[in-house]
Parts: C-alpha cells; structure tokens; sequence
C-alpha cells in the first residue's frame, strides 16, 4: 500500500517546527541561565568576602589584646613591616604600626613637620612652607598677624586655628591633596600627643629622613623599649589563588579603665585590592606566632 506523501510532507515540516521551536527556547532562556549563574557567582563572591572581613576584623581585636597585654610585644614588628602566616587554603597578612614611629601633627615641632612631608618627595624648602602652613592650621588664631600673615598657596583655603582631629584634614591642603589617604596615615597620627619620634619603631619612610638631631626627633632608649599606648592594626585575609580578600584596619589605644583593655578609635581606609595582593616578598611565618596558639587552631579548623 503506497504512502500518501502529503503525509511525509506534513511530518517533515512538523520536526523542522519543533527544532526551530527548540532554538528560539534555547536563544531565550540560555541568557537568563547565564544571568543566573553569573549572579550566583557574584553573591557566592560577596558571601566570601564578607566572611574574610569579619574573619579580619575579629584578628584585629586579637592582635590589639596581645599589644596591650604584653604577649605581642616582643614578637610582632610594630613598624608597619608586613608578616603573613598560612592555615589551610587561606592566608594572613599583618601590619601592626606603633604610633610612637609616627609624627603627631598636633605636637610636632616646625623641623619635624618637614622631615616627615619631606618624606613624600618634596623639595626642601617646599616640605617647610607645608611644615609652617600646618602649624598655622592647628595653631590659635593670631589677631595681630592676621591681616599681614599671607594664606600659603600650599595651605588650605582656610585655617582651622585648632588641633587636627584626623590625618585625613591634610588632604585639605593644596600641596598634599593628591596623596593618598593612606600614605599620610603611613607617616602622621593626631592620637598620640607627643611631640617626638622613636626612630626604632618608625615606618621605612621616615626611617631614612628623620634624624636625631632635633631634641624633638627621636626618644631616649628607655622609651623606645616601653610599650605603646596607641597601635594601627591592618589585617588581609585571602583565599589562596583567588582574589577574594577581606580587610580591616583600625587604630585602637590603651584602655584608660582596664590595663590589659583597649578601645578601638577609629578605623582605616580600606587598601586597594592590587596592592594588598602583591605582597609576594612578604616574610612567612607560622599562624600561632602572629595570633597565638589558640586562634591559630581555630583558624586551622575553620580554613
């Protein structure tokens, strides 16, 4: 019995539909699949995120309990020198920074004012007319000068005539607006109160240009030993081969009420991702070391 071809034809024309049908499904819902997806990628990545910061965050208050108490003391460089230690899949940076090794904008002399912008690159002369141009700013308003006193081109555009209340007022100034915010924490700090520098424990920017030749620039050796009373702690957490990170940084002091306490002033910016990830001569060493054995455990159980 032959077969009717108008049959053939309309079975034909019906797979051609379907596979044309199947291709228009395909070509709508593989974008939103994708979307999908890349969405899911994004909250996994934030998710990750988050938990390194918080991670970061408690080794902060970790790292400030074992400054005050005297455990760290010796242990940890306190000059802003990185140290990383490995648990796991993950990885710690750390930088701790004793305020003592920074400049105090509210009590530095003229001379010390300039070592530490001169650190930045300027000019002699240049990183004096900032030094003067900043004591001007945190100074008492002088009623007799102030008519004949020229505004510093460098300067603000005006003086607050009153102590800085952070490192970040600097910015206001022409001359240092273009400095990075975290640089100028790297050299000054307003939470210390005093007017001298232990060298011992300065970061490697000032190290190479402050001297010791203004009895306002360096401490006795006594007091280079003793403990601080104001610290800057920066930590990284990191999935290894990723670039995931979480991040925290805060500038904490002695508690005035507890010996062994602290209290924790203020926190820092944020680093840049890129920098925080090329730290590659950055010396290892062992998790307990920089956090103690007990958190180093915790941290091996939870990596």
């Amino acid at each position: 019995m032959a077969s009717d071809p108008t049959d053939d034809g309309n079975e034909g024309f019906g797979l051609v539909a379907v596979l044309v049908f199947m291709l228009i499904v395909s070509a709508v819902v593989a974008p939103f699949a994708l979307t999908a997806r890349t969405r899911l990628m994004i909250a996994g990545n934030e998710m990750e995120h988050e938990r390194l910061s918080m991670v970061a965050d408690g080794l902060v208050n970790v790292v400030a309990s074992e400054l005050f108490d005297g455990s760290a003391a010796q242990k940890l460089p306190q000059n802003a020198e990185p140290a990383r230690c490995h648990s796991g899949q993950f990885s710690f940076d750390l930088t701790v920074q004793d305020h003592s090794g920074l400049i105090d904008l509210n009590a530095a002399s003229d001379q010390l004012l300039t070592q530490g912008v001169a650190s930045f690159g300027f000019p002699p002369q240049m990183a004096e007319e900032i030094a003067k141009a900043i004591v001007t700013f945190r100074g008492p308003p002088n009623a007799f000068a102030a008519g004949t006193q020229p505004q510093s081109s460098l300067g603000p555009r005006q003086n607050k005539f009153a102590p800085f209340e952070s490192v970040s007022e600097l910015q206001e100034f022409s001359a240092l607006a273009s400095i990075p915010l975290r640089d100028l924490y790297g050299a000054f700090t307003v939470d210390l109160k005093q007017g001298s520098i232990v060298l011992a424990k300065a970061p490697k920017r000032l190290r190479t240009l402050v001297t010791g030749t203004s009895p306002n620039g360096q401490q006795d050796g006594q007091q280079e030993n003793s403990g601080g009373t104001v610290y800057t702690i920066e930590v990284t957490a990191r999935r290894d081969g990723s670039g995931i990170t979480g991040q925290a940084g805060m500038v904490v002091e002695k508690s005035a009420l507890i010996d062994t306490g602290f209290r924790r002033v203020s926190s820092m910016p944020a680093a840049e991702i890129g920098a925080a990830g090329s730290t590659a001569s950055v010396p290892t060493i062992a998790c307990d070391r920089l956090f103690g054995s007990a958190v180093a455990q915790i941290l091996a159980r939870w990596s």
